[in-house]
């Protein structure tokens, strides 16, 4: 049941971003929503024009909450060095996809963006340029920091996809991850805990990486 102290703008995309999430954009009606928002049709359409305008306003809607609430960078701080705007990065990304107050991983909003994620909808060209790839920038300009070199586009895309790749895992695979080891499951209590071993393991991945870059070229003879 949505809650009627919310708009009624606000209450339409609760209800939509549940049910695009668990049902996925095909499946989802508009009436459904209108149902679980407890709004009539018209109220859909006079804000959000039809059922692509919805669902391209849930995106929007999704992402914007998540970065805003969870933002990958620190307060101005002329101590904090590289490394720990990287551990800022992770952290806010663990909290981003499955805190409650975040997308609550597989079983909340989260749904949504690994649906995005495994098909892309036409909607998702606009979050790809708003949020993710100003998010791969800093992240990349993070490992170059670390590094004290750029090693180039061929080893740094891959550094950056590795640290996002384990973020997301722990959010979208929780349920193997339980079934293999209950204790490295997310929780909400222990997001610090598991988003800190991704750092300390990335910042050991990005050392190798940097000493590799720096080795002297082979003799061709």
């Amino acid at each position: 049941m949505s809650d009627h102290s919310a708009p009624t703008k606000e209450r339409i995309l609760a209800a939509a971003g549940d049910i695009f999430g668990k049902m996925g954009f095909k499946d989802a009606t508009i009436r459904r929503i209108a149902q679980a928002a407890e709004v009539n049709i018209a109220a859909i359409n006079y804000h959000f024009r039809d059922k692509e305008g919805l669902y391209g306003a849930v995106l929007e809607d999704v992402f914007h909450t998540g970065f805003t609430r969870f933002p990958a960078t620190m307060e101005p701080n002329a101590e904090a060095d590289a490394g720990q705007r990287l551990r800022t990065f992770i952290r806010a990304m663990f909290y981003r996809l499955q805190s409650g107050e975040g997308w609550g991983g597989i079983s909340g909003r989260g749904k949504l963006i690994a649906r995005e994620l495994l098909d892309p909808s036409p909607a998702f060209e606009a979050v790809l340029d708003r949020y993710i790839k100003p998010h791969k920038d800093l992240l990349t300009a993070i490992i170059i920091d670390i590094m004290g070199v750029n090693p180039g586009l061929e080893k740094l895309l891959p550094c950056a996809i590795s640290i996002i790749g384990q973020c997301i895992y722990y959010a979208f695979a929780s349920s193997v991850i339980r079934k293999i080891s209950a204790d490295d499951a997310p929780t909400e209590a222990n997001l610090d805990r598991l988003a800190d071993f991704v750092w300390l393991f990335s910042l050991g991945g990005i050392e190798a990486i940097k000493n590799e870059t720096l080795l002297p070229p082979k003799d061709a003879s």
